[in-house]
């Protein structure tokens, strides 16, 4: 996915704005599309256009078909002592992951760990975004979920498993260490970039519907498969997501015939105060963040980096404008405008 593609700059203002316009000209109330739309700018502007504006367009024909209820409110369905578990009602995963975090982190406080799930809920965006967030409150923070079925098992070609994504995040000094990877070789939203941008992408991320390995993403939406990372690692690491954020949500594994749609997931935080004692884990973290950093590279060119600095560094040279391909930036400003007629 290296080949050059041209780029625009847009203002964060302008970018968070169309967005939140897109998102209330399908019937989102404006709190929760100011809410959704900045998500989308942060992954944004962190580098992650795969989680980016390009899922307007998703998002927008997801609202058209009845699989997301813009207006949706989360509920609590449960809740004992350090567990709680949300149904977003088929609403704005943001807005449900959003107020499930508020919940864990209340819980985390008063219990030392706890654990919330979530069920009926579309895509929830960058898992990245909600442990980051905790993380900033002093926790130690995982998030993982399961996910319509586009991967296929190890030695397998048709599609069994979601991307499956996983999230950490680890109090530092600064900012937290951020921990997000798709169990897949690669995220879906990814493909979707690279199709936008007339990209090919490397081998060993998707076969077709033949089960042969193709360069181009749109193998991938004429019925092919990714393919889990790091083979049967990867493809253990996705099946446990995919039964326990499937199973212990509610929403149930996509492996079941019950399973419909959307993302079961399972959020759990741990207070250092009511383990080694907060400031033992800070100097911790603190004595091995330095080591690692001392780390001599390979390349004195590329230091080793902890996880989130990449993130980091896009954050920064966005700060004036956010950097995105033309050709998706077209896309936007188009939905925005057949939306405003």
């Amino acid at each position: 996915m290296s080949q050059q593609i041209s780029e625009t700059k847009v203002t964060r203002i302008e970018m968070r704005e169309t967005a939140a316009r897109i998102l209330t000209n399908v019937g989102t109330p404006s709190d929760d599309a100011l809410s959704v739309a900045e998500s989308l700018v942060k992954a944004q502007e962190v580098g992650h256009a795969s989680h980016g504006v390009i899922r307007l367009v998703e998002y927008v024909s997801f609202v058209h078909k009845g699989t997301v209820i813009a207006d949706a409110v989360p509920v609590i369905l449960s809740d004992r002592g350090a567990t709680a578990m949300v149904d977003g009602g088929w609403g704005w995963g943001q807005i449900a992951c959003k107020f499930g975090v508020e919940i864990l982190k209340s819980k985390t406080k008063e219990f030392g760990t706890a654990t919330i799930t979530i069920k009926n809920v579309n895509h929830i965006g960058r898992l990245g975004e909600y442990v980051e967030n905790l993380a900033n409150e002093g926790l130690v923070a995982m998030m993982w979920c399961n996910s319509d079925p586009s991967v296929a098992a190890f030695g397998g070609r048709e599609r069994l498993f979601g991307t499956n994504p996983f999230a950490a995040a680890i109090p530092s000094e600064g900012e937290p260490m951020v921990i997000d990877f798709a169990t897949a070789a690669s995220a879906e939203g990814k493909l979707r970039v690279a199709r936008a941008n007339g990209q090919k992408i490397p081998l060993g991320i998707v076969v077709d519907k033949d089960g042969k390995e193709s360069t181009e993403p749109e193998a991938f939406y004429s019925g092919g498969a990714l393919l889990p990372f790091g083979g049967h690692k990867g493809y253990c690491m996705s099946l446990l997501i995919e039964l326990v954020g499937g199973a212990l949500s509610g929403g149930h594994p996509s492996t079941t015939q019950v399973y419909s749609r959307g993302n079961g997931t399972v959020l759990t935080a741990y207070d250092p105060k009511f383990f080694a004692g907060d400031q033992a884990f800070a100097a911790d973290i603190k004595e091995s963040v330095t080591k690692i950093k001392s780390t001599t590279p390979v390349d004195p060119t590329r230091p080793v980096l902890l996880p989130g600095e990449v993130e980091s560094q896009f954050r920064t040279r966005n700060s004036d404008a956010i950097t995105i391909s033309e050709a998706i930036w077209k896309q936007i400003t188009e939905l925005d405008s057949s939306l405003a007629r």
